[in-house]
């Protein structure tokens, strides 16, 4: 008979981390699940960490292939998955113990096609964030009011705060190759399905490395983020196009102020050169008025030489 839920772990260098994720999982208060641990090719101890919790426990599947990136282990675990629901965790966050239990009973009781809880962000070297306390559950109903509600940051587009009806994903899988690989996922995701409930509950918690893709500077795999602007956009013009094109303008907006704001784009010319030409194909930018995408676009030299003396401003009012 096959589980309830297939919960999907892509595993990739993370030896540190590894085994609290899978005992989180392991512990559940909901058990009718399998797990399937993805070694996406570790170089570490993670592939043989797998095998051995895979003896000790009959619902965990472990897989293993060449690296091929997250997106890659995580349509891995989609092609052999059996639950009639599922869930992602990223190897190097952990759950809490009831987050399935309350998860399931949400998508049954609503008959909703995804549920999403919220998630505690917690970073390596700092203080715990303070827990969101007030508990409300919201339903919504039909595709451009869930589309509308993604795009005015309701609710996140990771996929591993949410659980998910196995039959409306289908045969869609993550792009490969890229990072923030949920975003272009959960949106297409999104267009499929009529009932989402989500939930002020804090049951994913996402531990922030520092050498983590998430907490370093940009790079030039972090300007995916941009190009997805673009993909959703040429994804959903001709369905939605009134509902999605100012959240999508929102989108893009928000990720170029990000990244001209970071402060290691300015020790790389190249990378200066690439984000110009990105923000310039990108439609969404090009009549952007906001004065510092404008300036950056006129001159990104201009542009960070204004920036620093900002900066060193407000450090001698700071000073005081």
């Amino acid at each position: 008979m096959n589980p309830k839920i297939s919960i999907i772990v892509p595993v990739y260098k993370v030896e540190l981390y590894l085994e609290k994720c899978i005992d989180s999982i392991l512990n559940q208060t909901f058990k009718d699940f399998e797990l399937i641990l993805v070694d996406d090719g570790s170089p570490d101890r993670c592939g043989e960490i797998c095998d051995e919790y895979a003896k000790k426990d009959n619902r965990i599947k472990v897989i293993h292939k060449e690296n091929g990136g997250l997106s890659s282990a995580r349509n891995a675990g989609l092609d052999i998955a059996k639950g009639e629901y599922i869930g992602f965790v990223d190897s190097d966050d952990w759950i809490e113990v009831n987050m399935y239990e309350v998860l399931y009973n949400l998508c049954c009781d609503n008959d909703a096609d995804i549920v999403s809880c919220k998630a505690l962000n917690l970073y390596e070297g700092k203080d715990i964030v303070k827990r969101f306390n007030e508990k409300k559950i919201k339903l919504y109903e039909g595709k451009i009011n869930i589309l509308d509600a993604h795009y005015n940051r309701e609710f996140n587009f990771s996929s591993c705060t949410k659980l998910i009806k196995t039959k409306k994903i289908n045969k869609l899988r993550f792009k490969e190759g890229m990072i923030s690989e949920d975003v272009i996922f959960m949106i297409k995701l999104y267009n499929q399905i009529e009932r989402l409930v989500y939930t002020t509950e804090q049951k994913y918690i996402y531990f922030h490395r520092k050498e983590s893709i998430t907490t370093s500077g940009i790079s030039f795999k972090r300007l995916d983020n941009l190009y997805h602007s673009i993909d959703l956009y040429n994804y959903l013009d001709n369905r939605y196009k009134n509902q999605v094109i100012k959240g999508a303008q929102g989108y893009s907006h928000g990720l170029a102020i990000e990244i001209v704001n970071e402060k290691t784009i300015f020790k790389n010319r190249k990378l200066l050169k690439n984000i110009k030409v990105i923000f310039q194909e990108n439609k969404f930018l090009r009549k952007e008025k906001d004065i510092k995408i404008s300036l950056f676009l006129q001159s990104p030299l201009l542009y960070c030489i204004i920036y620093r003396i900002g900066k060193e401003i407000k450090n001698i009012f700071k000073r005081g």
